[in-house]
């Protein structure tokens, strides 16, 4: 885990400091001031200092989630992309926000939206050793039990089913928002840690034409439940653009060859020149990779 995932509180000075960084062109956001963005999320500052691009999400917890919409730069429209940040950043983040700009001018609409870190305890969990993965059907009657309790019990869900809950619940209504303003078919981004919330929302939004996941890293569990999951869309296709460095490309292959076992086939792979956290310096790259895949499909 990240050191800049962890809770912290704001002093007024660093609150203004995410401020300066927020108001920076993509790119030039300092690596010291990242961290403190998932506190809070700063959107709301966020909105004031982006009115032009703010759109808010309104979440049926009463809650409301930020996104930032770019419309393309080229006219038709190609096509339009949710991009979900890094885990414990916001939609201005360095890489969302660099990578919908770079988008953009290949003619892609993006509706970026930032991803709110789990507290301490939660994280622990998510990052704790996998379980062994049941059975495919009995994984996927596990996987159906769950979203029917999400749904039909609120009062009852455990930490994580409320916070996957409301990570997949921005996401549909990011499609729906870009669905009403005349986009059809959005595919979905995730960056990093975001990569592990897709799947689920693949199976909400059928509408969704594809998944890309950039620099994945899947909680252990997720990681494990992963190929059984895809089984069960063997119409989707999905994009991962991996880093060939730190594991990235065995962890790749390890996915890749895990889903072929399993019967899934729509899982391309494709490498990049990446860090770990991905920084805004590959948003060109990543957005070239991107419009030529989503295009020649």
């Amino acid at each position: 885990m990240r050191s800049g995932h962890g809770h912290r509180c704001l002093s007024a000075a660093l609150a203004v400091g995410i401020a300066v960084a927020l108001a920076m062109p993509a790119g030039l956001v300092a690596e010291e001031v990242r961290p403190a963005l998932m506190t809070g999320m700063a959107d709301g500052e966020l909105s004031r200092l982006r009115p032009d691009a703010a759109l808010w999400l309104e979440l049926d917890t009463g809650e409301r989630a930020l996104g930032l919409f770019h419309p393309e730069e080229e006219v038709p429209a190609q096509g339009a992309l949710v991009v979900l940040a890094d885990v414990g950043e916001n939609a201005a983040s360095e890489a969302a926000d660099g990578l919908a700009r770079q988008l953009a001018k290949r003619g892609w609409a993006s509706l970026v939206l930032g991803l709110p870190a789990p507290d301490r305890a939660l994280q622990q969990s998510l990052e704790a050793p996998a379980e062994k993965e049941p059975e495919a059907e009995a994984g996927a009657a596990a996987d159906s039990s769950v979203m029917i309790d999400v749904m039909a019990s609120p009062e009852a869900e455990s930490p994580e089913q409320r916070y996957r809950a409301r990570v997949l619940e921005t996401l549909e209504l990011a499609v729906t928002e870009l669905s009403g303003r005349g986009y059809r078919r959005p595919a979905l981004v995730g960056i990093g840690r975001a990569s592990n919330h897709l799947v689920a929302a693949s199976q909400a939004v059928p509408d969704a034409q594809a998944l890309i996941w950039v620099a994945p890293e899947f909680y252990p569990q997720d990681a494990v439940t992963l190929a059984n999951k895809l089984t069960t869309q063997s119409e989707l296709a999905i994009l991962e653009l991996y880093s060939a460095r730190n594991g990235g490309a065995a962890d790749s292959r390890q996915r890749r060859a895990e889903a072929l076992r399993a019967g899934f086939e729509g899982l391309d792979r494709q490498p990049v020149a990446l860090q770990r956290p991905v920084s805004g310096h590959a948003s060109g790259a990543l957005a070239g990779r991107i419009a030529a895949w989503l295009e020649n499909r």
